[in-house]
């Protein structure tokens, strides 16, 4: 008779549950946020960078030398 308790109470915590959590989904604005977000990205991570091997980059926007360790143009402070 105690089993039959216990699973009355997962039954009614599981329906307190998807009430609860019904009304937490996500926005159509921010899913399109998200997937500007995941192909700008996924552009930027597939262009190619310039390097030779001294491990020194090429700045795309004032074409400065600058170290690919630390990432940014020295100059300009673009992103290498």
């Amino acid at each position: 008779m105690e089993w039959l308790w216990l699973v009355g109470f997962v039954v009614v915590a599981g329906g307190v549950g998807l009430i609860a959590g019904a009304g937490t989904g996500t926005s159509r604005e921010e899913l399109r946020a998200r997937g500007r977000w995941d192909r700008a990205f996924e552009i930027e991570s597939r262009r190619i960078r310039q390097t030779d091997a001294t491990g020194v980059l090429r700045c795309r926007a004032c074409g400065s030398s600058g170290s690919e360790r630390a990432g940014r143009c020295p100059r300009c402070g673009a992103i290498l």
